[in-house]
Parts: structure tokens; sequence; C-alpha cells
């Protein structure tokens, strides 16, 4: 398979100052297009839409006059890049993620809440107090 000399998956309609993007769905999953979606929710409106099995459409909406319109189909295409990277590396590391703060949640517990050697967990009672007269 030979690829075309300019590969794109975006069409600009200056006259509405949008983009439509094209994505195919079983390279770049839905939580990934919704992610790299909100990243330009400042700067445009978005309208996503499609089949999720086989094309979903993006509309890019510039909010101001004058964006540059590719700049922001090429921006959209980093960030898809970007989450799946993100998507990766968070199932990769997960149980490490997962291991570390049950390491640290077990030894907050155990170290400081069984224990207690300050007596801070107990609630103050004025007989602990030095040096208050009673009346």
């Amino acid at each position: 398979m030979s690829l075309p000399e300019k590969l794109e998956n975006f069409k600009i309609n200056q006259k509405e100052n949008s983009i439509i993007i094209s994505v195919n769905p079983k390279i770049y999953a839905l939580e990934v297009i919704y992610s790299a979606a909100y990243m330009f929710l400042d700067k445009v409106y978005v309208i996503i839409d499609g089949d999720p099995e086989n094309q979903v459409l993006i509309q890019l909406k510039a909010k101001n006059e004058g964006e540059n319109l590719k700049k922001l189909a090429e921006d959209f295409n980093n960030e898809l890049i970007n989450y799946s990277v993100y998507v990766v590396q968070a199932a990769r590391t997960g149980e490490i993620r997962e291991a570390i703060v049950k390491r640290a949640l077990g030894v907050v517990e155990e170290d400081l809440w069984e224990k207690d050697p300050e007596g801070i967990a107990e609630p103050w009672k004025p007989e602990k107090a030095e040096g208050l007269e009673e009346e």
C-alpha cells in the first residue's frame, strides 16, 4: 500500500471558520478523542458525531475570527497521539501506582491510627491540662 503524498484527515471551511476532522475509532479510542477535544474548548466549539465503529467526525468551529484553522487541525491530531500515549502508559503503570498507594495508605493507617504514640487521636479532656485550676 502506498501512501498519498499528503495525508490529511481534515477539511477546512474558511467561510464557516471551522474544520471537520475524520478520526478512525479503530486507531483512537473514544476516550482519547474526548480528551483531545477537551483541550480545545477554550478556542473552539466542538461537535462530535459519526459512527463510533467506523468513523468519528469532529467539527472544530473557531470562537475567534482569524484562527489558523490548519494549525488547529494539526494540533488536534497531535493531541490524539498525546492522549493515546497517556492511556497506554497509564495501563502499563497502573499496577505499580496502585501498589504504591496501597502501601502508603497502609503505612499511614497502621503506624499513625492504630499505634497513636502521641495520643493525638484521643479527645481532649480538661483533666489533661497542666496548670489549669478547677473552679
